[in-house]
């Protein structure tokens, strides 16, 4: 039987994989690491419509901001069930997050792009669908 967690992270993962710019990845301990330059925490709900929360512990916390100093960047991947990846930067993530534990929700409409926000805000622009995975090899020494 598929585990759920390997669903998901592979749903995710195969379009980074399919990508040309795709040179290698590889298992983090908390994470994916994309062609050595770039972390990548990948984070799911099963829940078929928007919007979708996402809990970030305090463990979870800790361990972003210490292994996100070691990358050229770190990138957040929330799964949103089958509808698609919302992938934000951790620097971007951290202003609407409060003392953890704390959540971060995504919404999409029909056609539109991901509203992020969390206990301290909305994110000021909005996260589009194609942005997975392209943000993984932005900024980064491929």
């Amino acid at each position: 039987m598929i585990d759920k967690s390997e669903f998901y992270h592979g749903a995710a993962l195969i379009r980074a994989i399919e990508d040309y710019r795709c040179q290698s990845i590889r298992r983090h301990d908390f994470g994916y690491v994309v062609n050595d330059s770039c972390l990548v925490h990948v984070k799911y709900t099963t829940k078929a419509h928007s919007p979708w929360r996402f809990t970030i512990s305090a463990d979870d916390e800790a361990r972003l901001r210490g292994a996100a100093g070691g990358f050229d960047q770190c990138v957040i991947a929330f799964v949103c069930g089958g509808d698609g990846v919302c992938a934000v930067p951790w620097a971007d993530l951290q202003s609407v997050l409060t003392t953890p534990p704390t959540w971060i929700a995504a919404k999409r409409a029909f056609s539109a792009c991901y509203s992020v926000s969390g206990p301290g805000g909305t994110l000021k622009r909005k996260v589009a669908l194609n942005r997975w995975p392209e943000i993984l090899f932005e900024g980064t020494s491929e």
